[in-house]
Formats: structure tokens, sequence, C-alpha cells
């Protein structure tokens, strides 16, 4: 996989698969609640049946059909995966077994993925509009491409004026932690009466870390999150690479690449990349809990004590 584009290009044989959905009950677009772990998420593609190994995995194992049914591609709420699991996740692969409908009032959920691959919300349907490529992509979930062709002069000024509107709130979101804004948020991350105001603290501080004006990072943090939904821990690292040889002084791209090192069990080079994250960025919350887990997996456990001490000064709720 080279680039996110290569994920969702339209392709003709691909499309033809689509058009077929059979067994298939969800749409893309469409948000619902993972019955096992409860989180939130979008749908953005599936197959009919699942593309990996996943006939161990904790989710599946259990299920009626088992891993002989369709599986779902899904951006999963930030605030659920912060609430659940103690930090941000990237793409989920799930179970058809594994989804439940939710309310529409319950399906406007966030994520710093979703502006990849949708252009908006549709509040009167409660599901998100697909970017072009996934619509012709998945001709019978959504509007057929010939339409959408002839519809859009409107749609296409509809979509420039989206996707300049989110780079302007990229730009925005790193001029604020230029400006003293995460600073704000440490405060009221500190002194958060309650886990749940703790919880949207942490996912502003979040949101303001994780950002970059440049697209292309983001693109490559997107990209990796599939090669590790599919366990290819190399094309992972590969994706992260480019990001910090993009920008070689973004904090994110070390906690993230710190991340699947761990994963991969290379624990040198996850100490080294979440040590260079904390050295650019020491409000990185994610990456000094991360610093923690590094160094008890090392067995360095008065270190690791250190950290998590420091992590709950810094923020009361953690999940350490």
């Amino acid at each position: 996989m080279s680039k996110v584009s290569d994920y969702v290009a339209t392709n003709v044989q691909e499309r033809e698969t689509k058009r077929d959905r059979t067994e298939i009950t969800f749409r893309i677009g469409q948000v619902l609640r993972h019955r096992k772990f409860g989180f939130r998420a979008a749908v953005f593609g599936w197959e009919r049946r699942p593309q990996v190994d996943v006939s161990e995995w904790d989710g599946v194992v259990g299920l009626p059909s088992g891993p002989l049914q369709p599986f779902y591609r899904m951006i999963p709420d930030m605030e659920d995966c912060v609430r659940l699991f103690g930090g941000p996740r990237g793409v989920r692969y799930v179970a058809q077994e594994n989804l439940e409908p939710i309310s529409p009032e319950e399906a406007h959920i966030s994520h710093e993925l979703l502006s990849h691959l949708f252009v908006g919300f549709d509040a009167p349907s409660a599901t998100f509009q697909p970017v072009q490529q996934l619509r012709y992509w998945y001709p019978a979930d959504t509007q057929d491409a010939s339409q959408t062709e002839a519809s859009t002069p409107l749609l296409q000024t509809t979509v420039r004026t989206l996707n300049a509107f989110h780079s302007m709130l990229q730009a925005e979101m790193v001029e604020a932690a230029r400006d003293d804004t995460l600073d704000q948020l440490m405060h009221l991350l500190k002194f958060a009466p309650t886990q749940s105001d703790a919880v949207s603290a942490e996912r502003a501080a979040v949101a303001v870390l994780s950002s970059h004006p440049n697209q292309e990072i983001m693109r490559y943090y997107l990209e990796a999150s599939v090669a590790l939904e599919e366990n290819d821990v190399s094309a992972a690292i590969t994706a992260l690479d480019a990001a910090v040889a993009a920008d070689d002084a973004h904090a994110e791209s070390y906690s993230r690449r710190a991340s699947v090192h761990l994963r991969s069990g290379t624990i040198d080079h996850a100490l080294q990349d979440v040590s260079r994250a904390l050295e650019l960025e020491p409000r990185h919350l994610s990456a000094r809990i991360l610093l923690g887990r590094v160094q008890s997996e090392a067995r360095t456990f008065a270190e690791a004590e250190a950290t998590y001490e420091h992590v709950l000064e810094l923020h009361p709720w953690a999940p350490v």
C-alpha cells in the first residue's frame, strides 16, 4: 500500500464486485455501535469475507458465524476511544454480527481521519457523506457515480469549500498549539472536576497535538492505521517514516511510530521515538503514557512508576 488514494482508487473491477450487496447489512457512511466494545464508528468500507485471518480475534471468537461473515472498515469516535480504551484509536475492522444501529442523536462522531474519507455529515439521514472515490467504489451503497457527475458543479464547489475549510481548521489547530492554547487545555485537564470533563479536555488536547497543516502527513497517519488493522507492521512503519521525513519536528509522528515499534517488540526503537516525541513536545500526554508502557516492557519498573506518577500529576483521571 503506497498511498491512501491507492486504497480507495476507482477500480472498475472492485466497483463491479461491490455492486452485489448480498449478505451486507450496513452502508458506507452509516454510524454504528460495536456490541461488545461499545464504541461508535462510521463505515467506510466492507468485504463479504475478511481479508485477513481474524479467527482468533477477541471480537470474533464466539460469534455465531465466526469469521464467515462480512467485515467492515470503520473510523471510530475519538471520544469513545479515549473513554473506553484510554486513548485514540485508528481504523477498526469489525464483524457484521458485532455491529448494531444507533439513534440519529448519537451518530455525529469525530475523528481526525473522517475528513479524508467523508465530505461532511448529513443531519437528516444521520450519515456521513463519502468522498467521490468511495461513492464510485460502492455504487450500491451510495449515489451512483453517473448521477454524481451529472449533479455537480455545486457538489464539486461544496467539496472544495469543505476541504479548504478543513485545511484552515488544521492550520488553526497548529497555530493554537503555538499560542499556548495547549497550556490552557493541560490546566483544564489537571483540575477537571469529573472524568467527563477530563475526557473533553483530553480530546481537545489530542486534536491539537495530532493535527498538522500538511495533509500529506495526515494521509500517512491514515495509511499507517489501515496497515495496522491488517497487521502489516512494516507498512505502518514505512508510512510513519514518511511522516517523520516530511516534518521531523512534529512530535505526533514519533509518538505513533513508537507505538508501532512497541507493538512489534522493538523496544529500543520505541524508547528512542517516544523520547524524541517528548523532547519535542513535553505536554504530549499520550506519548508520556506510552513512555511508561515502553519502560514497563523494558522492565525498568522504577522509571515506569515515576513516569506514571508524572502522568497522574498532569491528568489525575488518566487510565494508568
